[in-house]
C-alpha cells in the first residue's frame, strides 16, 4: 500500500487546491462597468442583469496548485 502514498497526497494537495479556487478573493463594483467577483484561481465574473459572464478563465491546475502551495495554505 506504501507504493501509493505518493500519488495519494498529490491527488490530496489537489483536492484541496481546487477547492481553495474557488473561494472568492474580492469583489469590487465599477461605476458604468458592473459588479465583478474574483476568485483564488483567477477566475472572473461579472455580474449584471441578474445572470453572470465569464470574464476570465482560471488558471490550469498545475498553477493552481503552484499557487495553493505558494499562498493558500497559509492558515495552516
Amino acid at each position: 500500500m506504501t507504493q501509493y502514498k505518493d500519488l495519494v497526497e498529490k491527488r490530496r494537495v489537489m483536492i484541496q487546491a481546487e477547492a481553495w479556487g474557488e473561494k472568492i478573493k474580492e469583489h469590487y463594483y465599477q461605476q458604468d462597468k458592473g459588479y465583478f467577483i474574483t476568485y483564488n484561481s483567477g477566475k472572473v465574473i461579472k455580474i449584471e442583469d441578474g445572470s453572470n459572464k465569464l470574464i476570465e478563465f482560471g488558471m490550469s491546475v498545475e498553477e493552481l496548485v503552484d499557487q495553493y502551495l505558494r499562498f493558500g495554505n497559509e492558515n495552516k
